[in-house]
């Protein structure tokens, strides 16, 4: 990956992470490790507690990498062609968390000659260990860390049908997938907002502070989409309405970059800044140059108890994050 320039000098200024809090109790991934990775030799990637960047040749696995550490640390039912096409490409694949426990699959242990009917658990075919080499069910090391994962490449369209018209006939409307799931993340945060203020109704000094503390954290996604968003009009509303030239409009009706922006930052802000191991696959693509440069200082402030572990081909993404940055090629040896 070519290292952006600025004035001929190369442009490193976060070489240490200044906005992370102590991550002492926080579990974050460590390291991974995978044996024999598509024939070529062992891969081994020490991770960093706040941000990790992972660039590489296209088919180099940098996304099979992240589906697969996702997949292993999830109770999400995913289909057998995944875990074939990883049993092709590696015979073993450790995750090491910062509490020393570890996520082992190998290809040996795999049943790879039994029928599976449909979609099962990752988790059901791999190890769990401490770091006595102690063997623990899944959920105990699964209760220990949250994780999300998102993926420019599975913003695929979908479609769905309206409600029945008169007549008995159906109207096919097509919908973006991103258009789904910001609407699922916006649901996620009125519904917490409502319980919250449920829960704080009173006009005691604890609830005052409460709320007033909560607020705080609940603009904060506005002001960070505003400064990327900056041709509108006004301020973005809180049902997230934009206007421009006194028009206003939807989220359905923004460019795709700007509704990939905002399904990011909706994801994080509903996280309400709690510790999470966050995968992202390329999550700049349809973004300007602008945007690539302040995306990842970006979505850190927004929740510093965030491990970023991201995959990218823009050498844009990487400014002021250049100690941060890998290669596929350079991790296997």
């Amino acid at each position: 990956m070519h290292i952006p320039e600025k004035n001929g000098i190369l442009f490193d200024s976060q070489e240490s992470c200044t906005l992370c809090n102590n991550k002492s109790n926080m579990v974050t991934i460590k390291k991974i490790e995978i044996k024999n990775f598509f024939g070529k030799g062992d891969f081994c990637w020490e991770l960093d507690s706040c941000v990790n960047i992972l660039g590489g040749k296209n088919g180099s696995g940098k996304s099979t990498i992240l589906k697969c550490c996702y997949a292993m640390m999830t109770k999400e039912k995913i289909s057998l062609d995944m875990v074939i096409q990883l049993s092709n490409i590696a015979d073993t694949f450790t995750i090491t968390f910062s509490n020393d426990w570890s996520i082992n699959w190998s290809k040996n242990d795999f049943p790879i000659l039994v029928e599976i009917p449909g979609a099962f658990t990752f988790n059901n075919y791999t190890i769990v260990t401490d770091e006595k080499g102690n063997v623990h069910k899944f959920e105990e090391l699964y209760s220990q860390y949250k994780t999300d994962f998102i993926s420019t490449f599975e913003q695929y369209i979908s479609s769905f049908k309206s409600n029945e018209q008169p007549g008995g006939n159906t109207q096919q409307k097509d919908a973006m997938l991103l258009d789904l799931l910001i609407k699922e993340q916006i649901n996620v945060r009125n519904n917490d907002f409502r319980e919250f203020m449920e829960n704080h109704i009173g006009d005691s000094e604890t609830d005052n502070e409460a709320r007033n503390t909560y607020m705080t954290e609940y603009r904060k996604v506005y002001a960070t989409l505003e400064s990327f968003l900056t041709n509108y009009d006004d301020k973005v509303s809180g049902n997230f309405e934009f206007k421009r030239n006194g028009q206003s409009f939807s989220y359905e009706y923004l460019s795709m970059g700007e509704k990939q922006i905002l399904l990011l930052l909706l994801m994080i802000a509903n996280m309400k800044g709690e510790p999470c191991i966050f995968f992202m696959d390329e999550p700049d693509l349809s973004m300007h140059i602008d945007w690539k440069e302040q995306l990842v200082s970006r979505i850190h402030a927004l929740n510093p108890n965030m491990q970023i572990i991201l995959t990218t081909h823009a050498p844009s993404v990487i400014t002021g994050w250049f100690n941060h940055v890998h290669e596929v090629g350079e991790l296997t040896k």
